[in-house]
């Protein structure tokens, strides 16, 4: 196995592709007024505004950009870190603190997906995590 294949790398790949189509997307929704604002609008049942499109976006890109790192533990950490941010987010969402994302409701669609996709990035980069000391080990074995 190499470093390329590991599932941290890919899983951050695809995560950073899904949010950023999610961000582009919201902006058909949203157009370009109310920035901040409980906009009302949904897409697919999810709050958006363009402040939420746009942490979408940056967060997605970001991930995309950490797939294509060389250390791939930098990549772990970015997966792990981006999780507990998703899953702090869902926690602020569930007591109501994220009016600014246009997230109006504890019981949103959002915080839902938002605490899946922190908890899936989190195991995701543990498991790279995994996956790489194992390769270690194996390696070291041979030697």
């Amino acid at each position: 196995m190499t470093d390329r294949t590991n599932v941290a790398r890919v899983f951050a790949l695809l995560l950073g592709l899904g949010y950023v189509l999610a961000g582009v997307v919201g902006f058909v929704v949203t157009g370009f007024t109310g920035f901040v604002e409980d906009t009302g609008e949904t897409l697919i049942g999810f709050d958006v505004n363009i402040f939420h499109n746009v942490v979408h976006i940056a967060i997605g890109a970001g991930l995309v950009l950490a797939s294509r790192l060389h250390d791939v533990t930098v990549t772990q950490g970015i997966l792990i870190g981006v999780g507990l941010f998703y899953v702090v987010g869902a926690l602020l969402g569930f007591l109501n603190y994220l009016p600014i994302l246009s997230i109006s409701e504890n019981l949103a669609p959002d915080n839902f997906l938002h605490a899946f996709s922190g908890l899936t990035a989190v195991i995701f980069g543990l498991i790279g995590v995994y996956q790489q000391d194992d390769s270690a080990r194996g390696a070291a074995a041979y030697s």
